[in-house]
């Protein structure tokens, strides 16, 4: 009988540490389009604060960026040539020369091509 005690209490054990790793491992993905800004900025005062070492308080923290889309390629728009911001899907209703203000996470600075990138973006209403 104490065995059968036993083994139950290590089954349940095992069973709220798997279920326990299993939330901690597979956590549920942000949902960017509903969280607040950090920060709402335009394209070049943004890229001026990476330049300047000022913006690792940023990285993986969502903004509102604005400016003019200078390029669209695949799922991913330039703002101002310094902001690369990429959805999951492209909006069709995006142009050359058009003025958007969009929301995202910013994932970083490429030193190289000297722009920041943005992803999971969602355009917001010009104001």
């Amino acid at each position: 009988m104490k065995k059968r005690t036993v083994l139950f209490i290590v089954l349940i054990l095992l069973g709220v540490i798997a279920f326990s790793g299993y939330q901690y491992l597979y956590k549920e993905h942000r949902n960017i389009a509903a969280e607040t800004s950090v920060v709402e900025t335009s394209a070049e005062a943004l890229l001026t604060l990476f330049q300047e070492g000022d913006a690792s308080e940023y990285l993986n923290k969502t903004l509102t960026v604005s400016g003019v889309i200078t390029q669209i390629e695949g799922k991913a728009i330039t703002l101002n040539e310094v902001v690369q911001a990429t959805f999951d899907s492209l909006p069709e209703t995006l142009s050359l020369q058009q003025n958007i203000n969009l929301k995202g996470r910013c994932v970083g600075y490429d030193e190289l091509f000297e722009i920041v990138k943005i992803d999971q973006c969602a355009i917001l209403p010009t104001k």
